[in-house]
């Protein structure tokens, strides 16, 4: 027991280190990509969240991974819970847990809701050109970099405007200097300016998109065996095209043992779990090992109920015998 503040006792909250002051706005995910970037002991690791539910982004955060990445582009989320759960991701980490969202690509309101709830990084999907790149970087930040409208309802004067950094009331230095755009690459078109891409101002990260090359590709789309020529011919040209624009890869490492190829490769944002592949995986398991339990159970059962039945013939032979 001890009578010193709550404050004064680091084991009982987070170091997060590139927080906001106040957790409604974006932590610093552009420097801890540069830090990750310096130095791979510095990776970001995470987890896919693609239940619409804020109650298991609750739970997610409570591990305080270094990122939580939302997907709405295929995840069924509606506005305001989206809003809330990156908020929630951001206070139920204590400001340890970056969030980055995955947007459908047109979808402004999806993209507009993210950032004014405070979402750190923003993955454009199906990207193939700098000049798309550069049309989001636009909509994405604040002037004078871009022309993101500003959100009376996000910042508010005198109540929650603690800034970082000085002469930024409303948090807009905060956000143009802690958001991070990423667009996903995942065609034959965008494999081939995936330098280009890269290079585009503002860019902090790339991300590749497996499934939909491979069916843009026209190769088979499989994640088992040896990966196809094609498919690897694209992934050295991305990791490559990141290498030389000095941009770290985000991805995933779906199997054990990935990860030293990942950092060799060039990610710093890798994710380690997926809430519904971990889910359903883990039931998967439960039923089979249960199933397993069970057959074993009715093998020793039929063999017991063998023996006694076997016992029982023996004994009425020899009863009979001794009555004849």
């Amino acid at each position: 027991m001890t009578s010193k503040p709550w404050h004064e006792q680091p084991n009982l909250h987070t170091f997060a280190p590139h927080r906001s002051t106040l957790l409604s706005h974006p932590g610093n995910l552009k420097q801890a990509l540069k830090d990750a970037v310096a130095d791979p002991g510095n990776t970001l690791f995470g987890v896919g969240h693609g239940i619409p539910s804020v109650f298991v982004t609750k739970v997610l955060a409570s591990a305080k991974p270094d990122f939580i990445w939302i997907d709405v582009e295929h995840g069924i989320w509606n506005r305001l819970d989206l809003y809330d759960a990156i908020q929630a991701a951001q206070h139920h980490s204590e400001g340890k847990t970056h969030v980055i969202v995955r947007v459908p690509k047109h979808d402004e309101i999806s993209l507009t809701t993210a950032l004014d709830a405070g979402a750190a990084g923003i993955v454009i999907p199906h990207v193939e050109s700098a000049d798309e790149v550069r049309k989001f970087v636009k909509e994405m930040y604040y002037p004078p970099i871009g022309g993101r409208s500003f959100s009376p309802w996000t910042f508010t004067p005198g109540v929650n405007d603690q800034s970082l950094y000085p002469n930024d009331s409303f948090n807009m230095q905060t956000a143009n200097n802690h958001v991070v755009l990423i667009p996903q690459i995942e065609s034959v078109r965008g494999v081939e300016n995936a330098l280009e891409i890269a290079s585009v101002e503002h860019v902090g990260g790339l991300m590749f998109g497996p499934g939909d090359f491979m069916a843009d590709a026209r190769i088979p789309i499989t994640m088992e065996g040896p990966p196809h020529p094609v498919m690897i011919d694209a992934m050295t040209k991305f990791a490559e095209a990141g290498a030389k624009a000095g941009v770290p890869l985000l991805g995933a490492a779906h199997k054990p043992g990935m990860i030293p190829m990942l950092l060799e490769q060039g990610y710093r944002i890798i994710a380690v779990a997926f809430d519904v592949w971990g889910l359903a995986g883990m039931v998967a398991d439960k039923i089979k090992e249960g199933r397993a339990d069970a057959s074993e159970a009715s093998t020793k059962a039929k063999t017991v109920s063998n023996g006694h039945s076997n016992g029982t013939e023996r004994k009425e032979t020899t009863v009979s015998a001794k009555s004849s």
